[in-house]
C-alpha cells in the first residue's frame, strides 16, 4: 500500500511517472473506472496532486479522504468535477468539519450521481441539488434538519425528489427531517431499503406518533413491492417520564404491512411496544420473505409486550426467518398438546435477544421452544439498561435473566431427547410395517 512509503519517495516517484506520459494532459492510467485515492495514499497529501495521473474520461467510482484542511488538496478536490463530470460515484471519508463548505460546493458541481456517500455537515444548498438529480440511486450520508420549518423546506425543494432514489442510509437530527425527505419524494417510489439514524442526543421528540408518521408517509409514497429493508435506529436515551405517549401499538405498527416483500426489519428507538399475538399473525400472513425481526430489544418494552409464546407460532413458520429480537410475556404458558402443528420446526435461529420478556417456568418454556427452535444456544435478556426502563426490582431482573439463559441450556438437551423419541417411533413404525 502505499500509504507505507516515505512522501518524499513516492512524490518523486509519481513526478517522474508524469514526466514520462506522451502529452502531460494525458492520464497515466486512463482506462481505471475505479479509484479509491484514500487507501492508496492515506494522509499524504504532499502526492495529492497526482491523482489526475490516474483519473481519466472512464472513470466513474471516486473514494476521497480529507484528514486535515490541507489548502492545496481542498483547491484539487473543488476542481474534480470540471475536468471529470462523468463520475457518477462519489464516497468522501474521515473528513473534518472544516472542509465540509468545500466538499458542499464540490457536490454541487457534479450532475450525474448515482450514488453519493458522505456523513460530514451537508449544506442545505447541496442537499437541494443531490435531491434534484434524476440519476441519483443510492445515498449514504447526513441531511440538514428539515423539520424548523417544513413548510420552506418542501417549498425549496424541487418536487418531486430523489425520483430515482433505490437505497438510502440517512443521518438526521429527528424523524420530522427523515419524513420531510419521504414526503418531497414522487408517488410509488422504487425505494428497496432504507436505514434511518438519529444522532441528536437531547431528550426530545420521544413521542411515538412521530414514528408513526414516518411509517405512514413510508406506506404513502413508497412502492409496496419494491422495500424489502427498514432499520430505524434511534440511540438517543429513554425519556424521562414514561407514558402512554411512549408506545408503538399495533395500529401503529400495522402501515407497514403494506410492504409484502419485507425481509427485514430493524426498529431500535426509545419507545416501548405494545404489540400483541394479532399483528405477529398479521405479520406472518404479510411478510412471507422474512429474514430479520428486531424489534426495540436495545431497551426493552417497558413491560407492555402482549404476546405469549403460542403467539410465535405463525412467525416461526415463516421459511426463511432466521433472525428474531422481540419482547415477549411468557409468565404463563398458552400452548396446548396440538400447538405447534408437527412438522413446525424452525432450525436456522440459533440464538434469541428477548430483553425484558418475564418468565415463570423455565422448564415449560424451554420445552416449548425446544419444538419450535430447536437450535437455539443463546438467549440475551434482562441488560442493566432494559431492566431499568422495564420498572422491576433488581432482584426480579436477576431472577428473570437466570430462568432465560436456564431455558437456552434446556433446549439443547430436550430437542436431542425429542429427535430420539421421534427417530425411534419412526423405527418401531417401519419396522411394524414390514412385519
Amino acid at each position: 500500500m502505499w500509504a507505507d512509503f516515505d512522501p518524499q519517495v513516492l512524490a518523486e516517484a509519481l513526478l517522474a511517472l508524469s514526466h514520462s506520459k506522451p502529452t502531460p494532459a494525458e492520464p497515466l492510467c486512463p482506462n481505471i473506472r475505479s479509484l479509491d485515492w484514500g487507501h492508496l495514499v492515506g494522509e499524504n497529501h504532499q502526492i495529492s496532486p497526482y491523482i489526475r495521473l490516474f483519473l481519466g474520461p472512464h472513470t466513474k467510482h471516486l473514494a476521497l479522504t480529507v484528514y486535515d484542511a490541507d489548502f492545496t488538496w481542498l483547491s484539487i478536490i473543488h476542481s474534480l468535477p470540471r475536468d471529470y463530470p462523468g463520475i457518477t460515484d462519489i464516497t468522501f471519508d474521515w473528513t473534518i468539519n472544516q472542509c465540509s463548505d468545500v466538499i458542499s460546493d464540490t457536490v454541487c458541481q457534479w450532475n450525474r450521481l448515482e450514488s453519493f456517500t458522505w456523513h460530514g455537515d451537508l449544506s442545505y444548498r447541496a442537499f437541494v441539488h443531490l435531491a434534484g438529480l434524476p440519476t441519483l440511486r443510492k445515498i449514504d450520508m447526513s441531511i440538514p434538519n428539515l423539520s424548523g420549518d417544513r413548510q420552506r423546506h418542501l417549498a425549496t425543494l424541487q418536487r418531486p425528489a430523489f425520483r430515482a432514489l433505490r437505497s438510502a442510509l440517512v443521518s438526521c437530527q429527528n424523524f420530522f427531517s427523515c419524513t420531510s425527505l419521504i414526503e418531497i419524494t414522487p408517488s410509488y417510489l422504487e425505494l428497496d431499503s432504507i436505514t434511518v439514524r438519529i444522532e441528536d442526543d437531547h431528550d426530545h421528540d420521544h413521542e411515538a406518533f412521530i414514528v408513526e408518521y414516518f411509517l405512514q408517509m413510508l406506506n404513502a409514497r413508497c412502492s409496496h413491492t419494491a422495500l424489502t429493508v427498514l432499520e430505524l435506529d434511534d440511540s438517543r436515551r429513554w425519556p424521562t417520564h414514561f407514558s402512554d405517549e411512549h408506545v408503538i401499538s399495533d395500529d401503529m405498527f400495522r402501515p407497514l404491512l403494506a410492504f409484502t416483500n419485507m425481509a427485514e426489519l430493524t426498529i431500535y428507538t426509545p419507545h416501548a411496544f405494545r404489540l400483541s399475538n394479532r399483528i405477529l399473525g398479521d405479520i406472518a400472513a404479510s411478510w412471507i420473505q422474512l429474514r430479520w425481526l428486531k424489534l426495540g430489544t436495545l431497551c426493552g418494552w417497558a413491560g407492555q409486550s402482549q404476546i405469549t409464546l403460542a403467539g410465535l407460532i405463525p412467525l416461526l413458520a415463516l421459511p426463511k426467518l432466521e433472525g428474531l429480537n422481540i419482547v415477549i410475556n411468557a409468565s404463563s404458558v398458552d400452548y396446548t398438546l396440538d400447538m405447534p402443528p408437527i412438522g413446525l420446526s424452525n432450525t436456522k435461529i440459533t440464538q434469541l435477544s428477548l430483553a425484558d420478556s418475564v418468565i415463570q417456568s423455565a422448564h415449560s418454556v424451554a420445552a416449548f421452544l425446544s419444538d419450535v427452535l430447536p437450535n437455539v444456544r443463546q438467549i440475551h435478556s434482562w441488560n442493566d439498561a432494559v431492566a431499568r426502563n422495564a420498572s422491576v426490582s433488581p432482584a426480579d431482573a436477576k431472577k428473570y435473566r437466570v430462568r432465560w439463559l436456564e431455558v437456552a441450556m434446556l433446549i439443547e438437551t430436550i430437542a436431542k431427547v425429542r429427535k430420539q423419541e421421534r427417530s425411534g417411533a419412526r423405527e418401531h413404525i417401519d419396522a411394524s410395517g414390514t412385519t
